[in-house]
């Protein structure tokens, strides 16, 4: 320009020629004098950037004064004024949608350049790492207090079993049962948090999802009561496929229907409605940002008395609840939210007040042919006949103490190790076992999965049962594909029990 009257045809060719700013040259009161297309197709619907038009009415109401401040600071003078955040006034923008506004003096002549950049997408990466970053800080704090926790429930509801098995007086007997109720409770928070930081050992099958919810549906309207009606709106069987742990799956409608119902305390109806979607773009809605592809959709639906929307970003928080008085954890939704991403897929949320709330459900479709659940045969009962060598490995002394005793009850050998080179040095010196039994995370170099896959490198047949409060490597690993049975902890003996006569079969 070097100082003399800038040629207006050359801007106009200038600001054509970028598409991905959003440019418009303002005169001495803050008017638009012309913009270019990019700045058109940010706006949208909302108002366009016409010649005449003061610049921050192309922005909302709570945003435009922030934007009329960034104007007039630049036709003073430098320095530049701050970059500031901003909406433009199109009502069909999603909740998320933000631009960067900044503006700067002309040289040469007097006004402005005005710059709009949408950095909605850059916006929402950054939320997502964020998210991810802290979803990783809870789940490693999870999986150790998951660890350690479990342990000494094991411990705690293994003494209370063999106590019980001593069949003490009844003021004893209903205060052990009350310790086994207790250490449930317990272990079953523990779950909810590793739910919620995506870290729960899953076994996922391709399912036909209108099924899995009409085999769930006599279950839900038990658990709902009388007054509230449960209407099923489900695609024609058998319906599209996804790929989910069944049993997360039920606990995910547990949680909704039981939300759903605390919302209508007076009764009303609650709608379960499945439909398949093929997104073009990516969604944005209320709670997540559903990317391009093929889509599963089970909304649950209520009439109740909604959701609070200086409540509604806070939901899936654990320990987050506006019912505390009435007995609410605040781990709920956030079990739902952790299960939905460990099963690839979103949970969004809209809600008004006194109207009510619908959760979303978005799976990826599969095109893979849903199989039944496989029949497990019925264990069978414990007895000398069926005596067989098990090699024990646990590092908690109280629990491998009492494992081994219930284990010698039932008539199995059992030879005890600390740790995987315990368990080998026994091998070594000639005990051949026909069952491991080993926790998942122990002492050491070698851990219980890398101890099952030597001892079955040495014989095939060897029966394995994996058992955990919490393992990093279970989750995601195909320890059913491997044929090795797995026990979270705390576990009741009779199962582990189960576990050992169930792999003999």
């Amino acid at each position: 320009m070097r100082g003399r009257e800038p040629d207006e045809a050359a801007f106009r060719k200038l600001f054509e020629a970028e598409e991905a700013v959003g440019l418009a040259v303002l005169d001495t009161e803050g008017r638009i004098r012309f913009a270019n297309a990019a700045l058109a197709r940010l706006c949208g619907a909302g108002p366009e950037p016409r010649s005449g038009c003061p610049a921050p009415a192309l922005f909302t109401e709570d945003t435009a004064a922030a934007v009329a401040e960034v104007v007039r600071a630049a036709l003073a003078g430098p320095p530049a004024p701050p970059v500031v955040l901003a909406r433009l006034a199109d009502e069909r923008l999603p909740p998320d949608a933000q631009v960067e506004v900044a503006c700067r003096p002309l040289r040469g002549e007097a006004g402005a350049l005005l710059r709009v950049t949408d950095v909605t997408a850059r916006r929402r990466m950054q939320a997502q790492m964020e998210e991810g970053a802290r979803l990783q800080s809870v789940g490693r704090l999870a999986g150790g207090v998951a660890h350690d926790f479990n342990n000494l429930l094991a411990a705690i509801s293994g003494a209370a079993e063999a106590a019980l098995a001593r069949q003490p007086d009844e003021p004893t007997t209903e205060d052990l049962r009350q310790i086994l109720d207790s250490a449930t409770r317990g272990a079953r928070l523990v779950k909810q948090l590793l739910a919620f930081a995506s870290r729960q050992a899953l076994a996922p099958r391709v399912l036909a999802l209108a099924a899995a919810v009409e085999a769930m549906a006599p279950l839900l309207r038990r658990l709902l009561g009388g007054r509230h009606l449960l209407t099923l709106d489900l695609a024609a069987q058998p319906g599209p496929r996804v790929r989910v742990d069944g049993s997360q799956l039920d606990q995910v409608l547990l949680n909704l229907a039981v939300n759903a119902r605390d919302a209508m305390p007076a009764g009303g109806a609650i709608r379960i409605r499945l439909e398949a979607l093929a997104l073009a773009s990516e969604r944005v809605e209320p709670g997540g940002v559903v990317p391009p592809g093929d889509w599963v959709v089970l909304s649950v639906a209520d009439a109740g008395r909604g959701i609070a929307p200086a409540d509604l970003p806070r939901i899936f928080e654990p320990f987050f609840t506006t019912r505390r008085t009435e007995g609410g954890t605040g781990l709920g939704l956030s079990t739902v939210l952790g299960i939905m991403r460990q099963s690839g897929g979103y949970v969004t949320v809209a809600s008004r007040l006194g109207e009510g709330t619908e959760f979303r459900l978005w799976f990826p479709a599969v095109a893979e042919v849903a199989v039944p659940a496989p029949m497990r045969p019925a264990p069978a009962t414990p007895s000398p006949a069926a005596a067989r060598r098990v090699l024990l490995v646990e590092d908690e002394a109280p629990l491998r103490r009492l494992a081994a005793h219930a284990l010698k009850a039932a008539g199995h050998a059992v030879h005890e190790a600390e740790d995987a080179d315990a368990a080998l040095e026994a091998v070594e010196a000639g005990f051949v076992p026909e069952v491991l039994v080993s926790d998942m995370t122990m002492p050491g170099e070698m851990d219980g999965l890398a101890l099952a896959d030597a001892l079955r490198g040495q014989w095939p047949d060897l029966s394995v049962v994996l058992v955990s409060g919490y393992a990093e490597r279970a989750v995601g690993e195909g320890l059913a594909d491997r044929g090795y049975a797995f026990i979270e902890k705390p576990f009741r003996m009779k199962v582990l029990l189960a576990a050992i006569d169930g792999s003999s079969s």
